[in-house]
């Protein structure tokens, strides 16, 4: 085969001409599992949201034919291609790629039901959970796709042997190098498309980023910032207003609401206080907030649903998580119970310290109602609510929201040291605290409490010494525990202490309030939170635009990111180990992230 000459070693005609020939075959194998991946993924159209225009349209087939020859031709060249010179017996050099073939496709055919399942490509978790034997219904279901194997495994080797007898012939096609050129010309494209779609925020294409395994679609936003093309913060605003670029589409909710007939009417307060902390409610701190909460319902293991603005009003207003928010922004979406407010012509009274900064209140959530403007203070805000509240039609029942806080004043400053930001917190807290009582007071002098769900709550609570930035990243206690004081006539008064979320606020109102018939799932991810008869929750979502954060009842984090790579935190946010991950409660989470996605 080979031998040593002057130093150098030499190859024989033989060993030459049997490498070209394994070489030549390997093309057309490589071709021939670029049509099979290109069928199987295929099915990915059947599952994504399908975009409703004639480009999103062209750019699912053109990155569908570039990605998948992509794919193949590269596991050729990295697998097969090298083992042209090693192994030198032609059988077994074809019987090898046979099965490395065939173990490709029946993945990719597993991962197609995996994405129609869960969203979500094949990791090493979503693997663990599929093999796992204590979801044995689930290893039973799949299980049945890797029947296809020994079809796929004849028909692997039938081309082999086809291929390697007409090897010939083959070779003197002359149409497969331009269909060669034409797959590389669309896999650069379709990078070239999205990298234009992403700078343009065309979602009908961005909204495609995820749907092949393996798939990193190239983007060119610091290319074109440097060079002037784009302005990075008017094109980060355009996202924050409008959602993320790759946000799929929703139904929300599942099914038109009905509801009973009744001639009820209640009032409804949302007060909701950005940067209080659940410690922060006690007698020393807030005694008129503590003096409510004693004669209320209050909820002591209760978790917002995100760290910004966004997120957490999702939750309360949605009964969603924040993986929504994107999809709700991009939509549009109002809320069923601000249709339902709507609906019954209940009165508006919608103030906020921030001028509603948050981009949920404008582009969805209250997009048909005026909000009034005022200076950016709390004082402001509650101030021109009384004002309304003294206007008021008082036969006609009413809606208030007051959005008031904290963190904004405390940013204003800078601190020396821990000590002086507690000062500065807890004269923050004394203040709002006399704000709340001005607001209480005034519903008790007109008589409206008894006809009036108030509720006071925390978008997200506040953490010392860490920058917007870092507090935005951050799922300490202190950060995601927060207040959650209910005061209505059907409630008993005192502490409740199972595990809540803002996503348990919005059942409870619809049906204790409205009398909705429809089953929570149609319009909501969460439990309600008046009803005591309902299996208590085991685990609540957190999650930004990076990872999902499951809290499970003692307290105990596990951070999932996209990829399927998960930590795990102990109640006090300390990072610990974990040599088996909660497989049961991850599908759980995959199954909850997927419910409202349009199928």
């Amino acid at each position: 085969m080979l031998w040593f000459k002057n130093g150098k070693i030499k190859f024989d005609r033989q060993y030459r001409e049997q490498t070209s020939q394994k070489i030549s075959w390997g093309h057309w194998f490589a071709f021939f599992n670029i049509i099979w991946a290109v069928l199987i993924g295929s099915r990915y159209a059947f599952i994504i949201d399908w975009p409703n225009t004639f480009f999103g349209k062209l750019y699912f087939f053109i990155s569908l034919l570039g990605h998948f020859s992509f794919v193949s031709f590269s596991i050729y060249l990295l697998v097969i291609f090298p083992l042209s010179f090693i192994i030198k017996n032609e059988r077994t050099f074809r019987g090898i790629s046979v099965i490395i073939a065939t173990l490709a496709t029946t993945l990719l055919l597993v991962d197609t039901e995996v994405f129609a399942r869960f969203n979500l490509h094949l990791t090493s978790v979503v693997w663990n959970l599929l093999v796992n034997p204590e979801n044995g219904e689930l290893s039973r279901d799949w299980q049945i796709f890797f029947t296809p194997m020994p079809f796929l495994l004849l028909v692997q080797m039938v081309f082999s042997r086809w291929a390697w007898h007409k090897l010939r012939s083959l070779e003197r096609q002359k149409w497969i190098r331009p269909v060669g050129f034409g797959f590389t010309t669309l896999f650069i494209f379709s990078h070239l498309i999205y990298a234009w779609a992403d700078a343009a925020i065309y979602r009908p294409i961005t909204m495609q980023k995820s749907n092949f395994p393996l798939s990193y679609p190239m983007t060119a936003r610091s290319f074109l910032e440097k060079h002037g093309f784009l302005d990075k913060e008017e094109h980060q605003a355009k996202i924050d207003k409008e959602g993320q670029v790759d946000a799929p589409a929703i139904e929300y909710p599942k099914n038109t609401l009905t509801y009973k007939t009744t001639t009820e009417k209640p009032n409804l307060l949302i007060i909701t206080i950005n940067g209080l902390r659940q410690d922060a409610v006690q007698m020393e701190k807030m005694p008129m907030l503590s003096e409510f909460a004693s004669q209320s319902t209050r909820f002591t293991n209760h978790y917002t649903t995100g760290l910004t603005g966004n997120g957490a009003l999702t939750g309360l207003f949605y009964g969603l998580t924040a993986n929504y928010t994107g999809s709700l922004l991009n939509q549009k979406l109002s809320s069923v119970l601000v249709d339902k407010l709507r609906q019954e012509q209940y009165q508006f009274g919608l103030f906020s310290a921030t001028n509603f900064k948050d981009s949920i209140f404008k582009q969805a959530l209250f997009s048909q109602i005026r909000m009034k403007r005022g200076k950016k203070t709390n004082e402001s805000a509650v101030k021109n609510w009384q004002e309304w509240f003294n206007r008021r039609l008082t036969d006609t029942p009413w809606f208030g929201y007051i959005s008031l806080d904290l963190i904004q004043t405390m940013q204003q400053k800078n601190y020396t040291d821990l000590a002086a930001e507690q000062q500065a917190y807890e004269q923050q807290l004394a203040q709002t605290d006399q704000l709340l009582h001005r607001i209480l007071s005034r519903l008790r002098e007109q008589n409206q409490l008894e006809n009036t769900a108030v509720i006071i709550t925390s978008e997200r609570g506040y953490v010392f010494r860490k920058t917007e930035k870092e507090q935005l990243e951050y799922f300490t206690p202190e950060a995601v525990k927060v207040p959650m004081i209910v005061a209505w006539k059907e409630l008993n008064t005192g502490l409740e202490n199972k595990l809540t979320s803002h996503i348990d606020v919005l059942p409870a109102l619809m049906y204790n309030l409205f009398w909705v018939k429809n089953p929570n799932t149609d319009y909501t991810l969460g439990h309600n939170l008046f009803d005591h008869t309902q299996r208590p929750t085991e685990w609540i979502l957190l999650a930004d635009n990076r990872q999902n954060v499951i809290i499970v009842t003692d307290g105990t984090q596990y951070h999932l990111d996209r990829k399927g790579n998960y930590q795990k935190f102990d109640r006090t946010y300390e990072k610990t180990s974990s040599t088996r991950p909660p497989l049961g409660l991850f599908l759980d989470v995959f199954t909850q992230n997927r419910s409202f996605i349009e199928k």
